[in-house]
């Protein structure tokens, strides 16, 4: 595996990879199952792997939360070594944003809603730091989890419009054996936390096993009390699959989507009703 920091090394690496299928798996760092199965989706799919780790200024709503994101990236590269990853592209800010070309993208409801109504500017960072990827490493596929599905949507739409030939692959939620969706934030979870946080999923398949459109409303407010039981959500709302909006018939795709406090520690998840 070659592990590249500086730009001018990336570009001469990726010279020499130019009939490559290229698969790009981008992440902050903290790894973990859920990162690996992209990598291994990323595997069939492709013939050169590529993996960022850049934990991303421009997304972070709230300082705090930036500077308490765990970053360890020893680790990070023995885990990435086992698997079959061709290259770690590891940026630093001043250098990767200084190749920006700002592209404007609004995309209503979609951003409008859920985390964007939560982490004010989030996804217009998560945009800004893959247009610069994008442009750098020309994937032909990038992959992202099922955990984020808000921002895969947001990031299917956004190549849609600028870069045509990435096909944008969503893979699985991949959970903890008690159900929590692995997520890199989980590491910072407190020990009085960790027996609680199995009910998230828990709330989840309550939803889905009792879903019925017509009481769409209801079981919001049902779960979003449940869910207040044991940690102190933001919201849990029920919304289509194909664009966020909480209008539609029962024939459509369904989703409900969560977010959440343990303490300090905010996480989301969601899941397919129908």
């Amino acid at each position: 595996m070659q592990i590249v920091h500086k730009i001018d090394d990336l570009n001469k690496a990726l010279a020499l990879k130019f009939s490559k299928i290229i698969g790009f798996v981008p992440t902050m760092g903290t790894l973990h199952n859920g990162h690996l199965s992209l990598i291994r989706a990323a595997g069939k799919k492709s013939n050169f792997i590529i993996v960022s780790i850049f934990v991303n200024p421009t997304q972070f709503n709230n300082k705090e939360d930036l500077e308490s994101y765990p970053f360890n990236l020893e680790k990070d590269i023995a885990i990435l070594k086992k698997e079959k990853v061709d290259l770690l592209f590891v940026p630093e800010y001043s250098e990767l944003y200084a190749e920006e070309i700002p592209v404007n993208t609004t995309f209503n409801e979609l951003e409008n809603v859920l985390e964007g109504k939560h982490r004010k500017g989030h996804f217009k960072g998560v945009l800004r730091v893959l247009n610069i990827f994008f442009k750098l490493l020309k994937p032909n596929f990038v992959f992202f989890g099922e955990k984020d599905y808000q921002q895969y949507l947001i990031v299917k739409q956004f190549t849609s419009l600028f870069f045509k030939n990435i096909e944008i692959v969503l893979c699985p939620t991949i959970r903890e054996e008690n159900g929590l969706a692995m997520s890199s934030r989980n590491s910072r979870l407190d020990l009085k936390y960790l027996n609680q946080t199995h009910k998230l999923f828990e709330v989840l398949l309550f939803c889905k096993n009792n879903f019925e459109l017509s009481k769409r409303e209801y079981l919001e407010k049902i779960c979003f009390k449940k869910i207040s039981s044991f940690s102190h959500p933001e919201y849990f709302e029920i919304r289509q699959s194909n664009d966020l909006r909480n209008t539609g018939s029962s024939d459509q795709k369904w989703r409900a989507f969560t977010a959440t406090k343990f303490g300090s520690v905010r996480l989301i998840d969601n899941i397919a009703l129908n």
